[in-house]
């Protein structure tokens, strides 16, 4: 493998030389060019100035920013590395890199690409000490910051949960830090007693983090922003360096990322940011949509070029994601289209609970697969590879019922977003071993592999190493944590047990030997002597069946070692170290296996599969029950829907489901499913072949495409449809998420009648005390209404009320005879309370009271 240079390096190369003749400038706009749309020409074309690339979903905005950049060296003649791309992912880095050299061959190693967060790394490496950062800092992940809270919770008797969990508390953080607020601030906008908590954590953890010599994910933009604005000779050679920064996926960076950018785009001003209002999804981790919704704002001489011709989708689907996004009001007018006209109807399953919606989506893939009899999708002639499958959902606990339902159906299946390679025990084990060898100050790290292998060391030495360390950081002592440990293995430390003693100085002489190694052995060499002298090897050996694939982890990842062996020992380690810790979870993703990918919504960003399910669209779930009373984030809930809708590239599958055993309870179905145009869907579910009638919820409610009403069996109606009795077309349930409730049922509780009105709903009586007794049967459930029940029937009897009888008339209209001892109600019998007037049975029982 090529390693790509440290894209913060100078060089002391000469300009590429650029197409002079007219026959070469003609060859060059030919292969460059011609691939192109126009919208895509003039946004490569327009090299000066900023520029906003308003990409929408599938428009080939990495095409854009490859060619762009081919153009800038072999037209305009800008040598590469001359030239920035900044990315979110690595996986998108390595794409981005790969195409470009394609198209340019090697020219393309020195082009400037990376992530925010390992440019920020590499900088800071190279000229932190300018800002009094040591440059052999460690990258501390999310598990190692809750090592550090967890350390605080204990000195303070405290318990990792409820206001103090771990995993809280650095959210806080981090959502501080995204809004470039120190541990200082925090405590000045402090009001309530769990902010002045949260704040004094945050300084706490402040000085531990500098005092371990160690960056979390946000330091690393932090200080890389603080290098640019408080050491103007670094922030000079970095602007004089990159001419021309190219900016992916601009509507999720956050604030401290729009300023790192600022302030290297303020030098010449030739900026290309590229991006798509209508996909900001990440408000929750600090993104800002107002960077690319103000871009003009902040530059007033910016070129605009929408990019909106999609090469994925077919027409169906952009007008199904068009259809929900477009209720937003704070987005930029646009309209994706594509010559892929036409495309299949989209299935909408409504299930009764998330059991029976993930064995439908099973079912479909078996289909899709050709592993079950039946026909074959009209989209598919040929059967689909598991590898062309994806099922998104909003949550992870909703992976739960589909991973069931695909073990069960012995269908293979990758979870993004599970435990990941770099989280597994034994590999953090081996990098923590290595993160103390090259920074001695790293006491999480050193707590880590202290006993691993187990060698006798309990959590009594343990506690008493680390006293000893707050103690020395209070009388100001720079003694390292790896000092303290060697000092505590030749006796100068009390109460030590004599195996513990003899323990940690053996852990001091392996961590001494390594260390002299570090420079003068490549990576791989390194990690085998970690693996051999540590006892790793040993202790897993003797592990089984068990041992032998955590070894084969540790194998593969000194395989990954090998990467890096082009450069120095010490860089090599560095890099290694910074690369395994900023991973995300897409780069996790194995697109050669032939499995079925399950992921969130949000990690699928950026993804496309032919076939795409989108499960759990039940309101409160998608759209999360957060959203439900704020614009802004109902917005965003809509962006996170148009996302997942645009994954697909021939079939996409919607479905939900009215219970799940956890969560919120019963739930209706997601306004979402209202604001898609009602003949781009199709009823996935069928009719019950004993009866010929639509069977309740996911058992086959029919009626979706001719009544919203359908859908499962529990959907919501078509506005303004004419059937008997429905709402009229004024009335929007999508926009009234009591309503919707109350004609559903959903939570509806004992005592609490309701019936619709002709205009729309009846409130929910305040008085929750109703007696079951003074109820009356009066009538059957009208037309409209009369799906959303189960063991409702459609009736074209009479709807006049009767108030003379004691006996309850269903749905189908047909009176039945009280029996005592039965249930005297029945789900869907229309009665009448004597205090509360008509209603609809959703459910009863039969009490002892």
């Amino acid at each position: 493998m090529n390693l790509p240079p440290d894209p913060t390096a100078t060089s002391e190369k000469t300009a590429a030389p650029r197409a002079h003749s007219a026959a070469d400038r003609a060859s060059v706009e030919e292969r460059i060019l011609a691939p192109l749309n126009e919208a895509q020409r003039r946004a490569v074309t327009t090299t000066e100035g900023p520029l906003l690339v308003l990409a929408g979903a599938g428009s080939g905005k990495t095409r854009v920013i490859t060619h762009r950049i081919a153009w800038l060296i072999q037209h305009e003649g800008v040598a590469p590395w001359n030239i920035l791309a900044v990315t979110f992912t690595n996986k998108a880095a390595a794409e981005m890199r790969d195409r470009l050299t394609e198209m340019i061959g090697d020219a393309a190693r020195d082009v400037a690409m990376g992530t925010f967060h390992s440019l920020c790394a590499r900088m800071l490496r190279r000229d932190g000490e300018a800002i009094g950062l040591p440059t052999g800092f460690n990258i501390y992940d999310a598990d190692d910051q809750a090592r550090v809270i967890k350390g605080f919770l204990k000195e303070d008797d405290l318990p990792a949960t409820g206001e103090t969990k771990p995993s809280l508390i650095l959210g806080a953080i981090s959502r501080a830090k995204n809004e470039g607020l120190s541990a200082e601030q925090m405590e000045d906008r402090a009001i309530t007693h769990h902010e002045h908590l949260i704040a004094r954590f945050a300084k706490r953890y402040a000085a531990e983090m500098r005092r371990l010599d160690a960056l979390d994910f946000d330091d690393l933009l932090l200080e890389g922003l603080r290098l640019l604005r408080e050491a103007p000779a670094v922030a000079d050679r970095y602007r004089a360096k990159w001419h021309y920064l190219h900016v992916d996926e601009y509507q999720d960076t956050n604030r401290i990322q729009y300023g790192w950018v600022r302030e290297l785009a303020m030098g010449r001003g030739n900026l290309c940011v590229v991006g798509d209002d209508d996909q900001s999804i990440y408000s929750w981790r600090g993104a800002d949509i107002r960077n690319i919704l103000d871009f003009e704002r902040d530059w007033p001489t910016a070129t605009i070029v929408p990019l909106e011709q999609n090469y994925r989708s077919t027409q169906t689907i952009l007008d199904a994601a068009h259809g929900v996004v477009s209720n937003n009001e704070g987005r930029k007018a646009k309209k994706l289209w594509t010559e892929r006209s036409g495309g299949h109807t989209i299935p909408v399953f409504g299930a009764f609970d998330q059991d029976d919606e993930a064995a439908w989506i099973v079912r479909r893939i078996e289909e899709l697969t050709a592993a079950r009899p039946g026909k074959a999708p009209e989209a598919a002639p040929t059967p689909h590879v598991l590898s062309e499958i994806a099922i998104l959902y909003r949550t992870n606990a909703q992976s739960r019922a589909i991973e069931e339902a695909l073990l069960r159906a012995m269908v293979p299946y990758q979870l993004i977003g599970g435990t990941r390679f770099y989280q597994r025990r034994e590999v953090k084990d081996a990098l923590a071993w290595l993160r103390v060898l090259r920074n001695d100050a790293d006491r999480i790290s050193f707590e880590r592999i202290i006993n691993v292998p187990p060698r006798g060391i309990g959590e009594k030495t343990i506690e008493l190493l680390r006293a000893a360390d707050a103690a020395r950081a209070g009388d100001g002592v720079g003694a390292s944590y790896g000092a303290i440990v060697a000092s505590a293995g030749i006796g100068e430390l009390q109460g030590i047990s004599p195996r513990a003693r003899t323990a940690l100085a053996g852990v001091a002489a392996i961590v001494e030997r390594l260390r002299s190694r570090l420079a003068l052995v490549d990576l791989p060499e390194l990690l085998d002597a970690v693996y051999s002298e540590t006892g790793l090897r040993a202790h897993l050996a003797a592990e089984g069946v068990e041992g032998e694939e955590r070894w084969a982890n540790l194998l593969e990842l000194r395989g990954i070692a090998g990467r890096f062996l082009e450069l120095e020992p010490l860089d090599a380690l560095d890099r290694f170290l910074e690369e395994t810790a900023l991973v995300a979870d897409q780069d996790a993703l194995e697109v050669d296996l032939d499995r079925v990918t399950l992921i969130t919504l949000h990690a699928a960003k950026g993804l496309e599969w032919p076939a795409v399910f989108i499960s759990g669209l039940t309101e409160g779930l998608f759209p999360h029950s957060r959203a439900l009373e704020d614009r802004e984030q109902m917005e965003e809930e809509r962006r996170l829907c148009y996302v997942g809708i645009t994954r697909a590239k021939a079939r996409l599958y919607l479905s939900y489901a009215l219970r799940r055993s956890w969560g919120a309870g019963d739930g209706a179905p997601s306004r979402f499913l209202e604001e898609i145009p009602e003949e781009l869907l199709e009823s996935a579910n069928e009719d019950d072949p004993r009866t010929g009638e639509a069977a309740a919820f996911g058992r086959g409610a029919r009626g979706f495409a001719a009544a919203r009403g359908g859908i499962g069996g529990g959907g919501a109606w078509r506005e303004g449809s004419g059937d008997v009795g429905a709402p009229d077309g004024s009335f929007r349930p999508s926009r009234d998420l009591e309503a919707r409730r109350r004609a559903y049922g959903a939570g509806a509780r004992s005592g609490s009648l309701h019936v619709p009105d002709a205009d729309g709903i009846d409130e929910l009586p305040d008085d929750e005390d109703g007696d079951l007794d003074a109820v009356r049967p009066v009538g059957r459930v009208p037309a409209w209404l009369a799906n959303r029940f189960k063991g409702a029937r459609e009736s074209t009897q009479s709807d006049a009320p009767d108030t003379r009888t004691a006996q309850a008339l269903p749905a189908s209209g047909v009176r039945r005879v009280i029996v005592p001892g039965e249930r005297t109600f029945r789900d869907g019998d229309r009665v009448r309370h004597a205090r509360f007037g008509e209603g609809i049975v959703v459910t009863s029982r039969l009490t002892r009271s």
